[in-house]
């Protein structure tokens, strides 16, 4: 009889047990975002950066239509962030729609300039034939699509990878990875003034009025700054007028940076809870920005804070193609664990790797050497 009703305990708990695993997958999810937003080809035909508009006729389509642009969209130029005054009317982009709940575009939330498109895609493109008039390239497993020449482009070598930008039917830029790498590097400083001068874009998330905390969140492009602060430093809010604050804690949350920050007086009582703002910080050492390796390695944690931290500072380096991997864009962390398997096989092997001793960056230097650099930049597989 005792042996019985052990066993009903036990078969009660595991029930129990199980109807809480499922619940939880339910609440949490099992699909890809990602994989359902329309992502198209567009020519850029007009830009409103103050009311952030932009007015594209998308491939396949007779009349163009202008698109409101989300506050935290991503901006691709040159294989780097940018702004949408940086984007090059006439040239073709490529396009992501946020979308509905009935799965209807809304607004704009990513825009690449081709050369950027190119590099996240990692291969750029290749040139199969050319002649006096026209190059012919092909791009992935994508049909080959032929471009007239410049007047002032000569002959480029066939079987070349090359980087293309094109506006309308013609080549407007055709460079080398070399040069497209010294472009990128070029971009990086202009980002580097924007953020000097600004302040790195982010977005009010929390705020208490009573014991004057508040929590920013930082844009996917301000990692590796946002990162680079430690708890103490001053930053000041740009608004108007602009409002001191000391960081209280840094954390990642995804591809994005989570500032507690405490404020003086009764500055707090003029912010609200989603306001669009900007951070003003120390510009850090070129180095910082420059690094191969994540901002904020090593610095005393736990190791569930370890984990995490490393979790959100690589993406996702699966073999998963059909621009639908979430990790590959916007770090591992932001990968569903109930429709994929990666981050719980990485999780395993970053807490492996701490029980062994090892610091997090020597962590993130085996994964490079396993996984190759697409651990470490956004990216995505056609």
């Amino acid at each position: 009889m005792r042996r019985l009703l052990l066993l009903m305990l036990l078969l009660t708990a595991a029930k129990a047990v199980a109807a809480e695993s499922h619940q939880a997958k339910v609440l949490s999810g099992a699909s890809e975002y990602l994989r359902s937003l329309p992502k198209r080809f567009a020519t850029l035909r007009r830009v409103d950066a103050a009311r952030r508009r932009v007015t594209l006729l998308i491939e396949g389509e007779n009349l163009a239509k202008t698109w409101p642009v989300t506050p935290d969209a991503e901006i691709k130029v040159h294989g780097w962030w940018g702004r949408l005054d940086q984007l090059h009317i006439g040239d073709r982009i490529w396009v992501w729609f946020g979308v509905d709940r009935q799965k209807q575009p809304v607004a704009v939330c990513m825009i690449a300039d081709e050369l950027s498109e190119q590099d996240i895609h990692g291969q750029g493109v290749t040139l199969v034939r050319q002649d006096t008039n026209s190059i012919t390239m092909k791009a992935f497993e994508k049909p080959e699509r032929t471009l007239q020449r410049a007047k002032n482009l000569g002959p480029l070598p066939l079987g070349q990878t090359l980087f293309v930008q094109s506006s309308g039917a013609t080549v407007r830029i055709i460079v080398d990875a070399a040069t497209f790498e010294r472009m990128r590097a070029e971009q990086k400083r202009t980002l580097r003034k924007y953020w000097e001068e600004e302040g790195l874009p982010g977005v009010v998330s929390f705020l208490h009025i009573f014991s004057g905390e508040i929590e920013v969140m930082l844009d996917h492009e301000a990692m590796q700054w946002g990162r680079s602060l430690q708890p103490g430093a001053k930053v000041s809010l740009q608004v108007d007028p602009p409002i001191s604050a000391v960081v209280r804690t840094v954390q990642p949350w995804r591809e994005r940076t989570q500032l507690r920050l405490v404020l003086s007086g009764h500055d707090v009582a003029d912010l609200k809870m989603g306001q669009r703002l900007r951070v003003k910080m120390p510009a850090p050492p070129r180095e910082v920005q420059e690094a191969l390796l994540p901002s904020g390695l090593d610095r005393p944690r736990s190791k569930d804070e370890r984990i995490e931290w490393l979790m959100a500072s690589v993406y996702c380096s699966c073999g998963i193609g059909g621009d639908g991997c979430t990790g590959q864009f916007y770090t591992l962390a932001s990968c569903n664990p109930n429709a994929c398997g990666m981050p719980k096989a990485m999780r395993k092997k970053l807490a492996t790797k701490i029980d062994q001793g090892l610091t997090d960056r020597q962590i993130i230097e085996q994964l490079l050497k396993e996984q190759g650099p697409a651990l470490l930049r956004p990216h995505l597989l056609p």
